[in-house]
């Protein structure tokens, strides 16, 4: 008969980044809500991948791909942008490296 085996979850993250990752990622929603003048509900659709910035070659690279994302922001994004690229500095990757499409 077949039991259901509990406790058997592999973590393939490392807690502490994926800690570090969170509190990041609030940091960003809260910013962009500043930057927006707006609540969570009506942010814009602003999709800033950690992951993605991570893969860039260097900062310059960064610092354009969050250009691109906030380009329609009316408020000045160089604070954020400059705050965020030295928040991802050293972190890692969380996301496995190959995106399996199911």
């Amino acid at each position: 008969e077949h039991t259901h085996q509990q406790g058997k979850v592999t973590v393939k993250y490392d807690r502490k980044e994926l800690r570090k990752r969170l509190v990041l990622e609030e940091w960003i929603v809260e910013q962009l809500g500043q930057l927006y003048g707006c609540e969570e509900e009506e942010m814009p659709d602003v999709e800033i991948d950690i992951d993605d910035l991570l893969d860039a070659a260097n900062e310059e690279e960064r610092a354009l791909k969050l250009q691109e994302t906030l380009v329609d922001c009316y408020k000045p994004t160089e604070e954020f942008i400059k705050e965020l690229l030295t928040r991802i500095r050293g972190m890692r990757k969380l996301s496995p490296p190959q995106k399996k499409s199911i």
